[in-house]
């Protein structure tokens, strides 16, 4: 009975340890029946793909760090995930069959990570000894 409760504590600590790894979060704000004006190809999206629902879409948004908003086509289920719209926020145009979901600013969690540069020098050092 004691190793029973031993092995489930283990698959426990286990399944956590994954999922506390892999867990993200952010908060997002909808739009229903707007999408963005994109005059410019600046505008547009980093990823397209195929999504089952809304939800679904906002996951792939949240999964990808840079994703800053998410258009989702309810007729075809494509979602369009986009880097940054802040600009594009008061240049939306009526479209009923879009849902636009845009990341809340700072709400990121873990942050995203910030550019670095890291150089790292190694000097090896090797000693033979001949014996006669």
């Amino acid at each position: 009975m004691a190793s029973r409760k031993t092995c489930l504590l283990i698959l426990s600590v286990i399944i956590t340890q994954l999922v506390g790894e892999d867990m993200r979060s952010v908060r997002m704000f909808a739009v229903r029946g707007r999408k963005f004006q994109c005059a410019t190809t600046t505008c547009s999206p980093f990823v397209n793909t195929v999504t089952p629902t809304i939800i679904k879409c906002e996951m792939t948004c949240l999964a990808q760090v840079y994703c800053r908003a998410a258009s989702f086509h309810q007729s075809n289920s494509n979602c369009e995930l986009f880097t940054d719209m802040s600009n594009e926020i008061g240049n939306m145009l009526t479209d009923l069959d879009i849902i636009t979901t845009i990341v809340i600013a700072g709400t990121r969690s873990p942050p995203e990570p910030a550019t670095t540069t890291t150089s790292t020098a190694t000097t090896s050092t090797i000693t033979t000894t001949i014996r006669g």
